[in-house]
């Protein structure tokens, strides 16, 4: 009904079609004992009306209402099957244009999320260091476009390498904006002087600041250093790091040092544990995509899935290796998704 320039129209015959979910017809409303207490009709002076739901599966989105003030009776039944068949064609007509709306907007933020994977990905390593004495492997796999795993392999001289391995809560942007903010922290710390510990320190209480309280990042932030062989470092929640062993032919898995990063604020770090690498040793910094990917007739792949694969491989370079955990992880899972982000790093001491 059109009045002084204003769409208007009943309210009590439109909660009575949207409620009800119902068509209705009635030749004179303000007789009607369905409407009578209806204050809208008595003051839009509405007689005849016909109105039909706008059905989208087994649900109401709407309705398509013809009123009357002017006639009694003005609408019968032939009037309500057509609204009812026009009703139908404005039902699909808008669900088919919401559908649009939708893939308009699911392209856009593919779009988006394609740019933010690249850009996250030009982050990582383009081409991995190289350090005398010593072999590397590394490269992450996200579970979504974008991720909540990054890692990194700083060369501080000829002598000494700095390693990071972050594992943010969750996957996607907001996880992939943590882990660079932290890559791209430790960076500025380093070029600035910072040692180790006052790397982690500053990143951590930074984070602290900047993330949700639901939100942290376990981190394992290490310094190699060739000249004795060891590896000096702090682990933040991320854990269990791999010490294979090579003489041995024996794994040591140990478990993180302090609390994530962004937790809580540092007062007192304490000292940094040490690894020391004998020639053929390897070191494994992983994330818990790898060893929570589960199958749901043989379980979590594991420490020991990591294990299997390198007894029966230690001697191929570090890349296949960890080409050959993915793709045990992998097979674990069978055409399950990727549940987690996963990302590898592998340090070998080679034998002198």
């Amino acid at each position: 009904m059109e009045t002084g320039g204003k769409f208007r129209f009943s309210r009590t015959i439109a909660e009575k079609v949207l409620h009800d979910k119902v068509a209705v017809i009635t030749t004179d409303a303000q007789q009607d004992e369905r409407f009578s207490a209806g204050q809208s009709i008595s003051d839009l002076g509405i007689r005849s009306v016909v109105a039909a739901p706008l059905w989208r599966g087994d649900r109401v989105d709407g309705l398509i209402c013809l009123d009357s003030k002017a006639q009694v009776g003005a609408f019968d039944a032939f009037d309500l099957d057509l609204l009812s068949a026009l009703g139908n064609h404005v039902a699909i007509a808008i669900e088919q244009s919401r559908l649009q709306r939708v893939a308009v907007e699911k392209k856009r933020l593919e779009r988006e999320l394609a740019v933010a994977r690249d850009i996250q990905m030009d982050t990582l390593p383009k081409q991995l260091p190289t350090l005398e004495g010593y072999e590397l492997a590394g490269f992450s796999r996200p579970a979504d476009q974008t991720g909540g795993d990054t890692f990194d392999l700083i060369p501080l001289d000829e002598n000494r390498l700095m390693l990071l391995l972050g594992d943010a809560t969750g996957h996607g942007i907001g996880p992939a904006l943590s882990v660079t903010q932290v890559r791209s922290m430790l960076r500025v710390a380093l070029r600035l002087g910072a040692d180790l510990g006052e790397a982690f320190r500053h990143i951590n209480d930074q984070l602290v600041q900047d993330l949700a309280d639901n939100r942290f990042v376990t981190a394992f932030l290490g310094l190699l250093d060739r000249r004795e062989h060891r590896v000096r470092y702090h682990s933040g929640g991320q854990g269990p790091t791999m010490h294979y062993r090579a003489a041995a032919g024996a794994f040591e898995w140990r478990s993180a040092t302090t609390l994530p990063l962004g937790f809580m604020t540092i007062e007192d770090l304490k000292e940094p544990e040490s690894i020391e690498l004998a020639p053929g040793d390897i070191l494994g910094l992983i994330t818990d995509g790898v060893f929570e990917a589960e199958n749901d007739a043989s379980g979590l792949f594991g420490e020991s899935g990591v294990e299997k694969v390198i007894r029966e491989h230690e001697a191929r370079p570090l890349t296949e290796l960890a080409e050959l955990v993915l793709a045990q992880v992998d097979d674990h899972v069978g055409s399950a998704p990727q549940a987690d982000d996963i990302t590898i790093v592998l340090l070998r001491r080679l034998p002198d």
